[in-house]
C-alpha cells in the first residue's frame, strides 16, 4: 500500500516538473523570439534607411542633372540671341568722306548708342547667372561668345571711322572673325545640350 501511494506521488512530482519545464521553455522561446524580432526590426530599419538613403541620392542627381540641362538649354538660347544681335550687321558705321563733309556720327546713327550698350550689358547679366550653373567647359564656351559679342558691340558703337581703324595685321579686330566665333559657340552650346540631355543612352 505504501508503495503504491509513493509511486503516486512520485508521478505527480514528475509531472509538476515537466509543467514547470514546460513553461520556462514557453518564457525562454518567447524572449528569444522577442529578441529575434527586436534584431530582425533593426537590421530591417537599418536596410531601409539605407535605401532611402540611395533613393534621395539618386532623386538629387536627377534633380540636378534636369536643373543643370534647363541652365544649358537657357545658355544655348542665349548665345542664339547673341549671334542673332550680332548678325544684324553695322549700322553705326560712318565714313570719313561723311565727316568731312561735316556730317556728325549722331546723324548716321540708325540705333542708338545707348540701347546697343545695354543690349549687350544686359546678355553679360544673364550669361553671369548661368556660369555657375554650368560645367567648366560650357561656362568657358559662353563667355567666349559674350566677350566676342562685346567686341562686335564695341566695333558698332565706335565713333572711330572705318578707315582710321587698326587693321587685324596691326592688332585691330576682324568682325567676320569675331562674328564667326560667336556662331561657333552658339553651334557648340546647342550640339553639347543635345548630346547632354536630348540624344537616347
Amino acid at each position: 500500500m505504501w508503495v503504491i501511494l509513493r509511486s503516486k506521488e512520485l508521478g505527480v512530482e514528475i509531472e509538476g516538473k515537466r509543467w514547470h519545464v514546460a513553461i520556462f521553455l514557453t518564457i525562454v522561446m518567447s524572449i528569444a523570439t522577442g529578441i529575434g524580432n527586436v534584431c530582425s526590426s533593426y537590421l530591417l530599419l537599418s536596410v531601409k534607411n539605407e535605401e532611402e538613403v540611395r533613393r534621395a541620392e539618386i532623386a538629387r542627381r536627377a534633380r540636378g542633372a534636369e536643373m543643370h540641362c534647363d541652365k544649358l538649354r537657357e545658355a544655348a538660347s542665349l548665345a542664339a540671341e547673341i549671334e542673332f544681335s550680332a548678325d544684324r550687321g553695322y549700322p553705326n558705321i560712318v565714313s570719313i568722306s561723311d565727316l568731312l563733309a561735316g556730317e556728325t556720327f549722331e546723324q548716321h546713327q540708325k540705333v542708338p548708342r545707348e540701347v546697343i550698350l545695354d543690349e549687350q550689358l544686359a546678355y553679360e547679366k544673364r550669361a553671369s547667372a548661368l556660369v555657375p550653373m554650368l560645367t567648366e567647359e560650357e561656362a568657358k564656351v559662353l563667355n567666349r561668345v559674350t566677350l566676342h559679342h562685346y567686341v562686335v558691340t564695341s566695333l558698332r558703337t565706335s565713333k572711330v571711322p572705318p578707315e582710321l581703324r587698326a587693321s587685324p595685321r596691326e592688332g585691330g579686330f576682324n568682325a567676320n572673325d569675331e562674328l564667326q566665333a560667336i556662331r561657333d559657340g552658339g553651334a557648340l552650346l546647342a550640339a553639347i545640350y543635345r548630346q547632354s540631355c536630348t540624344e537616347a543612352r
